[in-house]
């Protein structure tokens, strides 16, 4: 079963997670547009971009400053990460937030089964490509990102790699037996 302590752990994980789509943004011609995403410039934040592909009857949509599923209906729950908020929610849009303006009162992070449920949503499309970026650009890429992040001087590094890969696999597998990131560190 998963807990708000395994929520906690994914929020940790995302944080560390944008540094390194930052960094596929950069290498080999950029690493999301080779995945199948399309690029749109920012509604809101100036300067940035926002990157958004088709998975399970909705959308992913990657930001610097957040990350989320939207379903193609109403009245299911999306998956949303506000990295400054340090937060996972749920939300019911069918269309992306502008980056950077929140309405916070369309957003709950209370319910622990919806949370859970999109959140594997949003994990399976995470884990399927960080299997695709270790076929394309070998363990070791990631291994250099992590230790980039490792040298910032506000970063929060969470699992290494290759420990981060297996846990994200496991939560979005609704795996019984996942233990708390902390116990792979």
């Amino acid at each position: 079963m998963i807990t708000r302590g395994h929520l906690n752990d994914l929020t940790i994980g995302l944080g560390q997670q944008m540094f390194f789509w930052g960094r596929d943004v950069l290498t080999d011609g950029n690493l999301l547009l080779k995945h199948g995403f399309q690029k749109h410039r920012s509604e809101g934040l100036q300067g940035t971009s926002c990157y958004c592909k088709p998975w399970e009857d909705g959308m992913i949509e990657l930001h610097g400053t957040c990350a989320g599923w939207y379903p193609c209906e109403g009245g299911q729950c999306g998956f949303l990460f506000i990295r400054n908020a340090k937060r996972c929610y749920v939300h019911h849009r069918t269309t992306p937030v502008v980056p950077g303006e929140y309405d916070f009162s369309e957003f709950d992070s209370s319910n622990l089964p919806e949370l859970t449920r999109s959140s594997r949503i949003f994990t399976a499309w995470l884990a399927e490509y960080e299997s695709w970026i270790a076929k394309q650009m070998g363990r070791t890429y990631r291994d250099e990102c992590h230790a980039m992040f490792c040298k910032l001087p506000t970063s929060k590094p969470w699992l290494e790699p290759e420990k981060a890969r297996r846990w994200i696999a496991s939560f979005a597998a609704a795996s019984a037996t996942l233990p708390r990131a902390r116990a792979l560190a």
